[in-house]
């Protein structure tokens, strides 16, 4: 499988994750994208995880060259100061155009995360912004475009969160209630796209911007 490569130098090398791989290193036969990029660039070359993806949500992925480069990122990752922007596709329509997500998730041994009470040990505090971008009606179904900023970064938080709030993504079978019931044409794959990415380059500090557009 080719990978599409929107940066590289000797230090980060920023890419587009296909669905259906993962992140990081996998203990199966399936490719994955460390080492898909170790084909890329020698089975001897360091890749160092940044930040990931849900094997199923599709779009840009940051990875570091070095160890040197891995911890800074990481470091800026904790401090917030690597933005993340994402696109989704969901069932109903938002009551206001702009607005702000607050919960706390806890993560269960299922692959599963639930919406607690903030008391409840294990409990994370988890924020994002959202931005409706386009709406209309189809077979009595609202489809809204929604832009996210995610502000923290949790198992599955974009996907439960807006499920919570009345608006689940489509193609999203672990969260999306109706999908349990019927499924519509929309519905073949999980409507999320990681479709920009902004942080200083760890060596320069120089501020970059990719972006892409969202395949749903």
């Amino acid at each position: 499988m080719d990978i599409k490569i929107l940066y590289e130098d000797e230090d980060i090398i920023v890419a587009v994750k296909p669905r259906g791989i993962s992140s990081q290193s996998s203990s199966g036969f399936e490719d994955d994208m460390v080492s898909l990029l170790k084909k890329h660039l020698g089975k001897d070359a360091y890749i160092g995880v940044i930040h990931r993806l849900d094997k199923t949500v599709y779009g840009i992925i940051l990875y570091g060259k070095t160890k040197v480069a891995t911890e800074i990122l990481s470091n800026e990752l904790r401090k917030k100061n690597i933005e993340k922007t994402y696109e989704a596709l969901v069932e109903g329509l938002p009551e206001n155009k702009e607005g702000e997500l607050r919960d706390y998730l806890k993560k269960y041994d299922n692959n599963i995360s639930k919406v607690v009470d903030k008391n409840t040990p294990g409990a994370k505090e988890s924020v994002l912004k959202y931005s409706v971008e386009e709406s209309y009606q189809r077979d009595d179904t609202f489809i809204t475009r929604l832009r996210i900023n995610l502000l923290t970064g949790r198992h599955h938080q974009i996907r439960l969160q807006c499920a919570e709030h009345g608006f689940p993504l489509f193609g999203d079978f672990k969260y999306n209630k109706r999908l349990q019931k019927q499924r519509l044409e929309y519905d073949k794959v999980l409507a999320l796209a990681a479709v920009e990415l902004r942080f200083k380059h760890p060596k320069t500090k120089e501020k970059l911007i990719y972006k892409i557009d969202a395949d749903f």
